[in-house]
């Protein structure tokens, strides 16, 4: 599994993409929380099964704490759990991405907008921080290019000011990642690095109206990704 959790994530609630509130320190929170990296980062595909038994040997504990892990992923809609059967992580279709990018891009534009009105001089650091390691490492590696930019992301949304959009968002941007959908090419993240770029300028601007313009269209740009790889149910 991938040790992806850092103390921030506990101390936020927020374990591999998910709200745990009380269950943060739990063993059960913690399984969930790795569970959950490997599926939103595309590790484990969408219909893959969920050995309880594997699982429970991995993590060194009983299969009670992973039946349970696997229940919260349910609630989430990260796993299936038919009658009778292997748990699997959730498929998803293209239909239901279509319409929860749609929600996602309006709500992002609305985060990006807030950031920009609560941005102070270290704010704007921080972000410029985290930018420059997104360009600078953005064609080493994919999957470093995708956990660059949801750092960046992430900061945005932890510092929009709005604690329950967050979570919202955090739980959108588990189930949708492009990450988890598609495969993110050269010519992605040519045309993200661009987006980025404007994105951050139109933050030091204080320019929200654009920001939260580049921000709808940036997340719209993923659903294109996502359209070429996921198949049309007929």
């Amino acid at each position: 599994m991938n040790a992806s959790m850092t103390n921030d994530d506990i101390a936020t609630g927020l374990v591999g993409g998910i709200d745990l509130k009380e269950r943060q320190d739990s063993l059960v929170g913690k399984i969930a929380g790795e569970i959950a990296s490997v599926i939103t980062d595309g590790t484990l595909k969408p219909g893959a099964d969920l050995n309880s038994v594997e699982l429970a040997a991995r993590f060194g504990t009983s299969r009670t704490p992973v039946r349970e892990a696997l229940m919260l992923l349910e609630k989430e809609g990260l796993v299936e759990i038919p009658p009778r059967r292997r748990p699997r992580v959730a498929r998803i279709s293209m239909s239901e991405v279509e319409e929860l990018y749609h929600i996602r891009s309006v709500l992002n534009g609305y985060m990006i907008a807030l950031f920009v009105g609560n941005a102070d001089a270290e704010l704007l650091a921080g972000m410029d921080r985290l930018h420059r390691t997104l360009e600078d490492r953005a064609f080493q590696d994919t999957e470093l290019f995708q956990k660059d930019r949801r750092s960046l992301h992430n900061f945005w949304l932890d510092n929009c000011g709005n604690a329950s959009l967050r979570t919202l968002l955090s739980t959108y941007k588990m189930r949708m990642s492009v990450g988890r959908l598609a495969h993110i090419s050269t010519e992605d993240v040519a045309r993200s690095l661009s987006d980025h770029a404007r994105l951050v300028l139109a933050c030091h601007e204080r320019d929200a109206k654009l920001a939260e313009a580049l921000m709808q269209s940036m997340t719209l740009a993923g659903l294109a990704t996502i359209r070429r790889h996921l198949p049309r149910e007929n």
